[in-house]
């Protein structure tokens, strides 16, 4: 009985590790068959990730964690036409319990927190897209001083901040060929007016005459108008057969801009250069009368400044003469005394008194010559 019990036992082991060997066995098999397989949804996303490596397009990916964040894809430059609302965007996702404040850099003014104005100035207004996520700041009337740096703030800590750049345009019309334009009597007068920086073309544009609107159907005729709308708009006024009563101030006046304006010379058997010639002329006879007016100052100043000079001259000059006439008179003596001289040696036996008279006679000349010039009387 035992050991029937015993041979029973060994036979239940023998046939469980049999079933566990064979259970193993196919548990490596399919590993084998099923290999491939595997492998397979691993290349595939190798192949993507390679792919999108390669592309241009980019791409956004948000953050992982939950807390709020912006959306980098909202536009950063806004330009907005004076007069009109600006509007300023920031995009918030995942903002909870968050609120969102406008904040103008200028003054670092809070204007808006949530849908609440922050702010006396009631032209500022927060707006709440909920299927976009959107907040967005309205400016109604914007004027040039709004340009600047806005702030879109998330109440984080610490707080996260999105800047968007206002810049307000003004719509300026000039028109070609200003500020004066010369045509030909009989010729066809060809302006054009241009409207640049407007976010939106004009919804029309006046044309004046002597500040009178010029009417396209009058009996005059030949008057015509073509406007071309676009990020530039541009309008062309035609008027044939020019006469000298056309000439004159035309302006061009847009909806969205100031007025500009041209002033028309048609001439009649004339030409420009004349008519400058004419206004140089005039210039030139200005220029004559401040030179006749001048004149006068600047002899005064020439004599008040080279008079001593001329007066020194002259006295050099009279001195030199002087001079001259002194020598001359001294050599004169010399020989009339020379003369005296030998005749008294020759009479009598006075030489010496003779000679000291002599010197007394140059000395008294010489005297009288020194007291002539001081008088300026030449000697």
């Amino acid at each position: 009985m035992i050991i029937s019990n015993l041979i029973k036992t060994h036979q239940r082991t023998m046939i469980r590790g049999v079933c566990e060997t064979c259970f193993l066995l196919l548990i490596f098999v399919s590993d084998l068959i099923h290999s491939e397989e595997v492998t397979e949804p691993f290349n595939a996303f190798k192949i993507y990730e390679e792919t999108m490596a390669k592309s241009t397009v980019p791409t956004y990916t948000p953050p992982p964690w939950i807390d709020p964040y912006f959306d980098p894809t909202t536009p950063r430059n806004v330009t907005a036409l004076m007069g009109k609302s600006a509007y300023l965007s920031c995009r918030v996702r995942n903002l909870g319990n968050k609120t969102v404040s406008w904040i103008r850099h200028r003054d670092m003014h809070i204007l808006t927190v949530g849908t609440y104005t922050y702010t006396t100035d009631l032209r500022f207004q927060a707006i709440r897209h909920a299927e976009t996520d959107d907040w967005t700041l309205q400016i109604k009337w914007a004027q040039k001083r709004d340009a600047g740096v806005y702030e879109c703030q998330i109440s984080t800590q610490p707080v996260h901040s999105y800047f968007v750049d206002l810049n307000v345009v003004v719509p300026t019309a000039t028109i070609q060929g200003g500020p004066d334009f010369h045509v030909d009597k009989g010729s066809t007068i060809n302006l054009t007016c241009t409207v640049k920086f407007s976010l939106e073309p004009p919804a029309y544009i006046f044309w004046y005459h002597h500040e009178e609107v010029i009417n396209y159907d009058s009996t005059r005729g030949g008057v015509s108008v073509i406007t071309e709308k676009g990020d530039v708009t541009t309008s062309y006024l035609l008027i044939q057969n020019a006469d000298l009563a056309d000439s004159g101030k035309y302006s061009c006046a847009p909806s969205n801009a100031d007025v500009a304006s041209v002033r028309v010379h048609v001439l009649s058997g004339e030409h420009p250069e004349a008519m400058q010639t004419e206004s140089g002329s005039a210039c030139h006879g200005s220029g004559l009368t401040m030179t006749i007016v001048m004149l006068p100052l600047l002899l005064l100043h020439f004599v008040l400044h080279y008079k001593p000079q001329f007066i020194f001259w002259n006295m050099r000059t009279n001195r030199k003469n002087n001079e001259t006439i002194t020598t001359t008179e001294l050599t004169t003596n010399e020989t009339t005394s020379s003369t005296d001289h030998t005749s008294t040696l020759n009479g009598s036996d006075h030489g010496p008194l003779t000679m000291d008279r002599k010197i007394n006679d140059l000395h008294k000349l010489q005297q009288k010559c020194g007291k002539k010039r001081q008088s300026n009387i030449v000697c």
